[in-house]
């Protein structure tokens, strides 16, 4: 796993990624990664269509931000990236994510424990032995039995989406959730 910290330290709700960073950071990791045989999944609190250049809700811009598609396009570059896991938008969304040249990769997006439905994922990968990976991800229901706290916070997010103060695209579709994702392997 590469974990990408792509909080805007000047502010700001949408994602973040700098072009230092990516030149200092991400890219010797990957490309290590990649001179070492090894697959990658990237996991970060913000997706790539919540990307932006760091001035959404009171951040400043950030020039040297990188683009959604400057980003996609770099990822598109190393065929051992096998998928993303993402946040940031609290629903459940499984996206192909293509590049304009280089390899597609799966963008995975869970809920979040505070809102409607209240799940987590679990992620597996499985070798099949044929020149492919599949990825499972399976969405729990955790237990808030004997836990005020959690009982309560499950409670006011259900009455939030029933309500329809939440978003109502947090389960996301069927094919959102448990879902089997063929990736060939790199």
């Amino acid at each position: 796993f590469l974990i990408l910290d792509t909080a805007a330290e000047t502010g700001g709700s949408e994602g973040l990624l700098r072009q230092g960073d990516l030149d200092g950071v991400i890219k010797p990791a990957l490309d290590k990664a990649l001179a070492d045989g090894k697959w990658v999944a990237l996991a970060s609190h913000h997706a790539t269509s919540s990307l932006g250049d760091g001035t959404g809700l009171g951040g400043k811009q950030q020039p040297d931000a990188v683009t959604q598609a400057a980003w996609v396009d770099f990822v598109g570059g190393y065929p051992n990236v096998i998928f993303s896991m993402v946040g940031h938008s609290h629903e459940n969304r499984v996206k192909w994510v293509t590049p304009t040249a280089g390899h597609a990769f799966w963008e995975v997006m869970t809920s979040a424990l505070a809102d409607f439905p209240h799940q987590i994922r679990i992620v597996e990968l499985w070798d099949q032995d044929n020149g492919w990976l599949m990825l499972r991800t399976t969405n729990v229901d955790f237990s808030a039995m004997g836990d005020a706290v959690a009982e309560e916070g499950r409670t006011l997010g259900t009455m939030d989406y029933v309500a329809g103060w939440a978003a109502k695209n947090g389960p996301g579709t069927p094919e959102d959730r448990n879902v089997e994702l063929w990736i060939e392997k790199p």
